[in-house]
């Protein structure tokens, strides 16, 4: 009844707007969308995220979202992604009415509203303007073993035509990029552009605790759950349960899903060289114990 309720009401609403804009055709252009503009129009009457996924990228967030959105009281996601990157990639060009329009009316019987963007980890700006905006929101953290994340984001951007060289070559420049930052902080570039921070790291995504520093400076542990893309894969119903029992709903029994994006653009890649997957766990290996330290929960991640 209450999703009949919400289809007839918002439904009055497109046609009243729909009928406004044929007579007004000076505000309803052939350059944008009509269902857009119905959106952006009825942006009052839409409910704001109260929890978003923010990392992280390559972590398993589209299974995560398949599993979460057969609950019937919760909506993560967009008509058309699994987020907005609003507070990274779109803060400077779109406004807060504009990230409002992407989610469902008050009228939608929804009790969860959720985003999962997946890279608001990443950018160290994001919690400062979420803090602004959306300060009660609870966040979720699905980490992947970083040694995989790195090659499953390298295997994207070969398969997407964003990257030429070899895995080896590409986390040997990573690494020494890494250290003339560590080294000489007058090299780090400020420049707020989120492609700053998405292009090229497949090591530096992997720094969870490094990225959750700026986090944990502006909100409270408690708004945050942390789990592995690890304890979803081998018991999916009691994560998912974790998860509603954080966004204080009932539990309900999930149906099994296939793994969504294996080797997204084109099937399985080819298995990482053993030499240098041992390269790399050494290379995380200090970084993961403090990130263990700071969540208060450990994962195996030395294999």
């Amino acid at each position: 009844m209450n999703q009949l309720n919400s289809n007839i009401s918002e439904g009055i609403i497109r046609k009243k707007i729909k009928n406004w804009l044929l007579t007004n055709p000076k505000y309803n252009p052939y350059n944008f969308s009509l269902n857009h503009s119905i959106r952006y129009a009825t942006n009052f009457l839409r409910v704001l995220p109260s929890v978003i996924i923010i990392g992280s990228s390559k972590g398993g967030k589209t299974s995560l979202l398949s599993y979460l959105n057969q609950h019937n009281e919760v909506q993560f996601g967009t008509k058309n992604a699994v987020g907005t990157y609003f507070f990274d990639g779109s803060f400077d060009n779109k406004n807060f009415n504009w990230y409002k329009s992407n989610f469902p009316t008050k009228f939608s019987g929804k009790k969860i509203i959720g985003e999962a963007p997946g890279t608001y980890l990443n950018h160290p700006l994001v919690p400062k303007r979420i803090k602004q905006l959306l300060p009660n929101t609870k966040f979720i953290t699905i980490f992947r073993n970083p040694v995989e994340r790195a090659y499953s984001a390298y295997n994207h951007a070969v398969r997407f035509g964003w990257e030429n060289s070899s895995f080896e070559d590409v986390i040997k420049d990573e690494q020494r990029r890494i250290k003339i930052k560590r080294e000489n902080k007058k090299m780090e570039i400020n420049n707020p552009n989120y492609t700053n921070f998405l292009q090229f790291s497949y090591l530096r995504h992997g720094l969870y605790a490094q990225n959750l520093a700026p986090w944990f400076e502006l909100f409270p542990k408690k708004q945050f759950l942390f789990l592995s893309t690890d304890e979803l894969k081998s018991n999916p119903q009691q994560i998912i349960d974790t998860i509603f029992d954080f966004l204080n709903l009932k539990s309900i029994k999930i149906h099994p899903i296939e793994n969504k994006n294996i080797g997204a653009g084109g099937g399985k890649y080819p298995s990482m060289n053993e030499s240098t997957r041992n390269l790399l766990i050494d290379f995380y290996r200090t970084h993961n114990e403090e990130l263990f330290k700071i969540i208060d929960k450990k994962f195996d991640w030395n294999k």
